[in-house]
């Protein structure tokens, strides 16, 4: 079967549908066209002898069809007049395939493909009065085309930049005009978005090549090349740009390549330095002879150096430069040469000097200098700030001035201080701050500003020295003396001496005058759980408070820890004291922030009124004290005007500390129980004694009233150690009787823990008690884990020992470290009423609540809840992972007797029991 039939011109008449595949060609790219278009030139001689012959002959020939694909396809084919042709019709000749190594085409095709795709590269083919492209698969995937489309050079225009496209048209129409080349670079926009840079050559072939009316040529894909050349260009423009002198040496010390900085300083051009020795180029100086220096170590040892010179400038001037020397490795690793910087640090090593000067008076001034950014944090302070403040460098850096701030001063201080420091410059003054230890002191401060070349603000230096006394002498003794030293207020012999004064003064003028002893609530709280500082900062904060609540003419005093001392003279009336007392409450009930530390807090006053000169002032102070025992009683919070003689309520606080003495030696003190459960089962987990006092003549007392009296005349530690032993023989008995109590708490007070025998004494109790050991639990606040911390570590392991569990109370008021808790014997914590007592509403407890319950997860300790009243508060506690609690919500504190019916063995899913008759 012929693959081809040629006309009388040597045109193909037609043609093979199987050819027409092999060669990648459709049957209109192939009739008409010229049989020397398809195969390689110069193998169609003796084709038109053989048309013109009138014998019957064929001729056989080896050729190579040129694939559309690209390259070309071998074949042997026999060429032969078509015979039995109508008359008058023109002579034709039949090509016939005869031997065709069709897997070696497809193996050069796939393998022009492959090199093709490796190299970026495709051809293409472009028939000039049709304007369609032939072109191989790699053309296509470049221009993000089908190879399945037909596709014309003015759509493969409109895929060209629109800022190149006008280039790739003249180059084609010129190549097509003059039968030339061409060589042009230009982009290409795919219909993906992506921008292709592409390398494109191509010419028309002559009208003897049999491929008339052709144009072809390579496209090669140059986006990578072209990115890098970019990129390289960038970094040249750098170098050149730098004020830095840079160079690379090869092996033997030429200089292949310099920066413009190299070239100007050695003052000569870049064509008459490339190739020169290091030292014909730039002469023999310290530059020249530090690199020969280090050469070796360079290129041998892959050293890199770094070494300062002096050298000469322009003017003859000496200046310091900084010369680093870097070895360059090619792609195998070996050194090739070396690059050479070189940066004239002068002005910078001129500032190191100052500033070692600088330094060196910094370190040794008296005077405390404390550094800060900008935005006011600390970010240097000399040795004599840690000598004088107490603090060292490494507690400081990071922090605010306010560190140190008294909180004697008030806000339109600090704002005036400012105010003026922003606009003048600097501020100069005396002011009041408080080291470590948290002692206040008086001190010279002196603060400037610091700004940069442009103007902007860098920092502030605070330059101060401690006011010493000698200049003030009677002054400063006067101030020890009679002033407190926390709060700048009087103190308690100030505070009698004017109220004895002002009492005498009164007798004469017929003028009463009203004591007001101020008493803040729980505030032993707030020192046991946030720690000292947060608590002096309180009082300080709250001395202030009252001192704008009163006049300026009345007495305010710090008479002891959280209690202050108010004189009020020439009062009216009872009415008058007690719109004071209401006016000092109101003042109170404003929130205070103190360090980031949102404090709600509450005062008691106790207050007494005399009229006459037979008043002493003790006796003065004695009744407001009595007063304010009172209001403690009925639940602090309040005010109380005193109407009893003050050796009547000396007396009765005296009947209640002997009562207390008397009820504890006749065992009238009990213990009651507080049930703890599972929530998730409602079965008793644990239980809590709890110690209570209650008389005919007094009623309950609340246990911090009993405990405050009980301390107070040194019964603390013996109530306390009643309590372990009643609750050791309490719960003998139970598991003696089989009662399912699972574990069983008891609190362990400060002076127990302090007087150093706690473990002695609990295994004493355990010995009489030998059941109990497993099943005891001590409650210790967390507190003390701060307060005591290296004794509390050694009773803990004493306790360990003895197999008596260690839980922390009243958790989330302080903070304790959890590397701590690791290293401490603890089974478990006990989140602090409060929190629990804020949920489900308030997002900070609750956020402190999840954060301890986290805390415990992590740590492998049981977690418990003090405080549950409601169903949603219980819910909410179980899903955050916290099972056990213990509150109203479940019992309310029981006697033994009521405990043991509630604990029964035959149903532990209670309700709560009826609460106890008064």
């Amino acid at each position: 079967m012929s693959a081809l039939t040629l006309d009388q011109d040597l045109s193909v008449h037609s043609a093979d549908p199987v050819f027409l595949d092999l060669l990648g060609y459709k049957d209109a790219d192939v009739v008409g066209r010229s049989f020397a278009a398809l195969i390689l030139s110069g193998q169609t001689a003796g084709l038109v002898e053989l048309l013109d012959s009138e014998a019957d002959q064929s001729l056989e020939l080896d050729l190579r069809f040129i694939s559309a694909r690209g390259g070309s396809l071998p074949a042997s084919v026999a060429i032969s007049k078509v015979a039995d042709l109508p008359t008058g019709e023109a002579r034709r000749l039949s090509v016939i395939l005869q031997r065709l190594d069709r897997e070696y085409a497809l193996q050069q095709m796939l393998w022009l493909d492959e090199a093709l795709s490796l190299a970026r590269a495709a051809n293409w083919e472009l028939e000039i009065a049709t304007g369609r492209i032939l072109a191989s698969q790699n053309w296509f995937l470049l221009w993000g085309l089908s190879p399945d489309d037909e596709v014309t050079v003015s759509q493969t225009l409109q895929r060209v930049h629109p800022q190149d496209r006008t280039l790739v048209e003249s180059a084609i129409r010129q190549a097509i005009d003059a039968t030339g080349a061409f060589h042009i670079h230009f982009r290409i926009q795919r219909p993906d978005g992506q921008l292709r840079w592409a390398e494109c050559t191509g010419r028309r072939y002559p009208d003897d090549s049999g491929l008339a009316g052709r144009m072809g040529g390579a496209v090669l894909d140059i986006t990578e090349q072209r990115a890098a050349e970019q990129a390289l260009a960038r970094y040249a423009d750098i170098v050149s740009a730098t004020s830095d002198r840079i160079a690379f040496i090869d092996r033997g010390c030429r200089i292949l390549a310099a920066n413009t900085a190299f070239l100007t300083r050695i003052g000569r051009p870049r064509e008459a330095v490339i190739g020169l020795t290091l030292v014909d180029a730039c002469g023999e100086g310290a530059l020249t002879a530090l690199i020969y220096r280090n050469l070796g170590r360079c290129l041998d040892q892959g050293d890199s150096i770094v070494e300062d010179i002096r050298e000469a400038d322009a003017t003859a001037a000496e200046r310091d430069a900084e010369v680093r020397l870097f070895p360059h490795r090619d792609e195998h690793g070996c050194v090739t040469g070396v690059a050479v910087n070189v940066r004239d640090v002068t002005a910078m090593r001129d500032a190191e000097r100052r500033l070692l000067q600088s330094a060196a008076v910094y370190g040794a001034t008296s005077e405390g200098v404390l550094i800060t950014d900008a935005s006011g944090t600390i970010v240097s302070v000399n040795a004599a700030f840690t000598q004088i403040t107490g603090y060292a460098e490494s507690e400081v850096l990071g922090q605010k001035p306010s560190l140190l701030n008294s909180q004697w001063h008030s806000r339109g201080f600090f704002v005036g201080m400012w105010r003026r420091l922003l606009r003048q410059g600097s501020w100069q003054g005396e002011i009041w701050n408080r080291r470590k230890d948290g002692e206040i002191y008086h001190q010279r401060l002196t603060i400037r500003r610091i700004d940069d070349a442009r103007g902007k603000l860098v920092n502030f230096v605070g330059v101060f020295a401690e006011r010493t006394s000698a200049p003030d002498s009677p002054h400063r003794t006067e101030q020890t003396i009679h002033y407190d030293a926390l709060t700048k207020l009087p103190n308690r012999l100030l505070f009698e001496a004017q109220l004895e004064h002002a009492i005498k003064l009164g007798g004469r003028k017929d003028a009463p005058l009203a004591v007001f002893i101020l008493d803040l609530d729980h505030f032993s709280h707030i020192n046991s759980s946030l720690g000292y500082k947060i608590g002096d900062d309180l009082l300080r904060t709250v001395a202030r408070t009252l001192r704008e609540a009163i006049r300026p003419s009345d007495t305010l005093a710090r008479l002891r820890g959280d209690q202050f001392g108010l004189l009020i003279e020439e009062v009216s009336d009872g009415d008058e004291v007690t719109d004071i007392a209401k006016r000092l409450q109101e003042a109170m009930r404003t929130p205070i922030w103190v360090h980031n530390h949102l404090l709600h807090v509450n005062i008691s006053i106790g207050i007494a009124l005399t009229a006459g000169l037979e008043d002493d002032h003790r006796a003065m102070i004695t009744e407001a004290e009595s007063a304010l025992r009172q209001v403690k009683r009925q639940g602090r919070n309040g005010f109380h005007i005193s109407t009893t003689a003050p050796n009547e309520a000396q007396a009765e606080r005296l009947r209640y500390l002997e009562l207390l003495k008397a009820d504890l030696s006749r065992g009238d003190l009990k213990l009651l129980y507080r049930p703890g459960v599972d929530m998730e089962s409602e079965v008793c987990d644990y239980v809590e004694a709890v110690v209570h006092w209650e008389t005919r003549e007094l009623g309950a007392i609340p246990p911090e009233r009993m405990l405050s009296m009980a301390n107070e005349i040194g019964l603390m530690v013996d109530i306390s150690d009643w309590a372990l032993e009643s609750t050791c023989r309490q719960l003998q008995s139970w598991l003696a009787r089989g009662l399912p109590v699972r574990s069983q708490t008891i609190g362990i007070c400060e002076p127990q823990l302090t007087q150093g025998d706690l473990v002695r004494k609990v295994a004493r109790v355990l010995e009489e008690n030998p059941l109990v050991a497993p099943r005891l639990v001590l409650e210790f606040s967390e507190s003390l884990l701060v307060k005591h911390r290296n004794q509390i570590a050694e009773v803990f392991q004493g306790l360990n020992q003895l197999r008596v569990g260690i839980i922390l109370n009243e958790v989330g008021l302080g903070w304790t470290a959890p590397a701590v808790l690791q290293r401490l014997p603890i089974k478990g914590l006990k989140i602090h009423p409060t929190f629990i007592a804020a949920l489900p509403d308030s997002a900070h407890e609750l956020a402190v609540v999840e954060a301890l319950i986290a805390m415990a997860q992590s740590l492998h300790l049981d977690i418990l809840a003090d405080g549950v009243r409601t169903d949603e508060q219980k819910y909410q506690l179980m899903n955050l992972g916290c099972s056990r609690a213990q509150g109203d919500m479940f019992s309310e504190p029981l006697t033994a007797a009521r405990f043991e019916a509630w604990i029964s063995p035959k149903d532990q899913r209670r309700k709560p029991p009826e609460p106890l008759k008064s």
